[in-house]
């Protein structure tokens, strides 16, 4: 059933990437809603999912934009690694460790995505606009971490891949 559950987080994380616009005063940033699930499955479950959710997510970032593919496959399970590593010190529901993870794996990718990418030539970006844009997906991905955490958790409960909230009492 977790199976089913990412691919279903997948394919909605990829079609709401693909529709929300780039942000052109961040550079072009685009919302990093694919690496928050891998970021999700870093915290919540065990390594193997959090791998196959990098594979899956980066292969479809990589063929909804104009990056070689297996780019972005390398960059999340690297940002999913770092995130894994650190999951003991970080409760479940931390909105501010959420945020910051977020902001800093977005950053990180987005930066280690245009090292490779320029190493093969396969961009000419000047490094301002990439900063930019580094800067940008660091913004967007803090922002938006916590909110994906909250839908995948939310999918999981209403799917019965998670118990659900029990009604608190009242005095």
């Amino acid at each position: 059933m977790t199976l089913l559950v990412m691919m279903l987080a997948l394919l909605m994380g990829a079609a709401f990437q693909a529709l929300l616009p780039g942000w052109t005063w961040l550079g072009g940033a685009q919302p990093p809603i694919l690496l928050t699930l891998v970021l999700f499955y870093a915290f919540a479950h065990r390594r193997g999912w959090m791998l196959c959710c990098a594979l899956v997510a980066g292969l479809l970032q990589d063929a909804l934009g104009q990056v070689p593919l297996g780019f972005s496959c390398f960059c999340f399970g690297l940002a999913g690694l770092a995130a894994q590593r650190y999951r003991e010190d970080v409760v479940e529901d931390a909105f501010l460790a959420q945020m910051v993870f977020g902001g800093l794996a977005a950053g990180a990718t987005t930066g280690l995505l245009y090292v490779l990418l320029l190493h093969t030539d396969a961009i000419t970006v000047p490094p301002a606009l990439a900063l930019r844009k580094i800067f940008g997906t660091a913004l967007l991905g803090a922002l938006l971490t916590p909110l994906a955490f909250r839908a995948v958790i939310s999918l999981e409960r209403q799917l019965g891949e998670r118990p659900a909230l029990k009604p608190e009492h009242g005095p």
